[in-house]
């Protein structure tokens, strides 16, 4: 006995490459998801998806960062959703695609138990591409179809924009930063994208210079200096402009991305991430100047990702036409700090829970000496993995972890600490 005990032990304490900062890992899947859903993300848990056929519109949601998926009550919603946009659990909008003519923006405040239409685009009006709200102010939002609307009210009332000629735009093309600087990507002619830095009373086409008219891929920082955008078939180059648009300059960032893409610029940071259709993603920590692949779990067809900085951590997913989604945690302050190879990992400590031995109830607690992320597991005697209680980012310093035992039998349990510079692994005893 005492010599399998021995062997599960070293098994346990080997140290494993984490990289929690650097890799996609699955979150569940939805069903029927149509050939181009959206997703939205609204914090770690709550992520919305929203697609369907042409007559077939389809919206589901998580709760618990992607463990289940549930279909919403689409009632109301009579065509294929090409876009959705969560405010918040409950706060959600969707717009309708394939129609030419009345397609219908709609609202719920309820999480899905009943949809209000809040604007329709009238005969000949064309049906929506696009939908997003200011990461900023969540009071202003726009929306594209044939023409572009604009809120200032949280989506209680949209506004047509008259100066705005939408020749085509490619869809979840919009960007939007506040009230005076939004614009989207064109779909035909040469690569361009059309913009406003007055709240629409004057638009600009912007050249990109580079293959395709697609334009799917754009988006701003904050300062609407600094920009990327991307064709459906320029990869592996990409536009970036650093003067408002002015000028566009092509760029390179290496091999692993095809087809269309999709970029997202965390709001607050120099951090961008962009999508290919094959399922790869990049990421750039310098304003889209140098990119990185990340490690996904293989997924191809994504069509949609979308992200949200919380305290400095990053939360993002994407949604495959297959039904697959993959989500990922990065950690802004990496990125400001760097990764140090001078971690000492000495002052990382997993303590000795107490009581030990215990019925059912005890303390783990581990002392971190700088933003890590933790990932805390409980195994049986066998090795296999009884709970995860933690996983995620914590702060510098000590943290208190309790685990109750009640549903468990008695006997001897390991507990487990893996961070991206340590690892370590403690006996403990349940008594019943």
């Amino acid at each position: 006995m005492k010599k399998v005990l021995l062997l599960i032990l070293v098994v346990l304490t080997g140290i494993t490459s984490l990289s929690y900062a650097q890799r996609w890992i699955m979150a569940g899947v939805v069903t029927n998801p149509g050939e181009d859903p959206s997703i939205s993300v609204v914090d770690s848990y709550n992520v919305w998806i929203a697609g369907g056929s042409p007559d077939t519109p389809r919206v589901y949601r998580t709760t618990n960062g992607g463990q289940e998926w549930f279909q919403v009550n689409t009632s109301g919603i009579s065509k294929q959703i090409n876009c959705i946009y969560a405010l918040s659990p409950q706060l959600v909008f969707v717009a309708e695609g394939v129609l030419n003519s009345n397609a219908k923006l709609l609202r719920t405040t309820n999480a899905g138990l009943n949809w209000t239409v809040v604007l329709q685009t009238g005969n000949n009006g064309g049906y929506f591409t696009s939908l997003v709200f200011s990461p900023t102010n969540p009071l202003v939002g726009a929306a594209l179809a044939d023409k572009l609307y604009l809120t200032t009210n949280g989506g209680l009332n949209w506004i047509e924009q008259a100066n705005v000629a939408n020749s085509g735009s490619a869809k979840n093309s919009l960007m939007l930063i506040d009230q005076l600087f939004y614009g989207f990507g064109l779909s035909n002619g040469a690569s361009r994208v059309r913009v406003t830095t007055n709240g629409g009373i004057n638009w600009v086409n912007q050249n990109l210079n580079l293959s395709g008219s697609l334009v799917c891929g754009f988006a701003y920082k904050d300062d609407k200096l600094t920009g990327v955008a991307s064709t459906s078939t320029s990869l592996p180059n990409i536009a970036r402009t650093t003067n408002g648009g002015s000028t566009w300059v092509p760029l390179n960032i290496g091999e692993g991305l095809v087809g269309k893409s999709y970029i997202k610029w965390i709001s607050g940071t120099n951090i961008v991430y962009i999508l290919g259709e094959n399922g790869a993603i990049k990421r750039s920590t310098n304003g889209g100047l140098n990119w990185v692949g990340l490690e996904n779990t293989g997924v191809n067809g994504l069509t949609h990702l979308s992200f949200v900085n919380i305290n400095s951590i990053i939360y993002g997913y994407a949604v495959s036409k297959y039904g697959y989604v993959v989500k990922l945690v990065d950690s802004v302050q990496y990125f400001l700090t760097g990764i140090s190879n001078n971690v000492n990992v000495d002052n990382f400590k997993l303590l000795q829970n107490y009581p030990n031995p215990f019925n059912p109830v005890t303390n783990i607690c581990f002392e971190i000496p700088k933003l890590s992320f933790v990932k805390l597991i409980i195994f049986d005697v066998l090795g296999k993995e009884v709970e995860t209680l933690a996983n995620g980012f914590y702060s510098e310093g000590k943290h208190q972890i309790v685990w109750d035992a009640s549903r468990y039998s008695g006997g001897v349990y390991f507990y487990r600490i893996n961070t991206e510079y340590f690892s370590d692994t403690k006996k403990m005893i349940l008594i019943k």
